[in-house]
């Protein structure tokens, strides 16, 4: 079995991705008085960020935390997630070629092997790597 903090952190991935589970896991932590530095060992949070979440916490508005100031556009790939996801869980590309070509069968949308690794890679697939 995955470390429980694994385990929480990619199901909060899931539903708040990368950026939002980690803000919610540093909430959680200091509510519950664990150190700065426990924390930004455990999560690889930067103590700027850190002292952000606080101050968040402290005047009880965390809201503004979780809007994204356009640090990641949605990919055009997202809308397509159900398809590829059945599609590869049928019939696993073998590597990162495969994958492109089938993705772009499915979709339409061609995308460099560079942006398929980081699509597979953001939906927990080993394709190719």
């Amino acid at each position: 079995m995955k470390d429980g903090f694994e385990l929480i952190a990619n199901i909060l991935g899931k539903h708040f991705g990368k950026r939002g589970s980690k803000i919610i896991i540093c909430l959680i932590l200091m509510v519950f008085g664990i150190r700065n530095s426990d924390i930004r060992e455990k999560t690889d949070v930067s103590y700027d960020s850190l002292r952000k979440y606080k101050k968040a916490l402290e005047s009880e508005n965390i809201d503004p935390l979780f809007v994204n100031n356009g640090y990641r556009e949605k990919s055009e790939l997202d809308k397509f997630d159900t398809i590829i996801a059945s599609d590869f869980d049928k019939n696993p590309p073998k590597t990162l070629r495969e994958a492109q070509t089938r993705i772009q069968e499915l979709t339409g949308i061609t995308r460099s092997l560079h942006r398929i690794r980081v699509y597979l890679l953001k939906r927990g697939s080993k394709a190719g790597l």
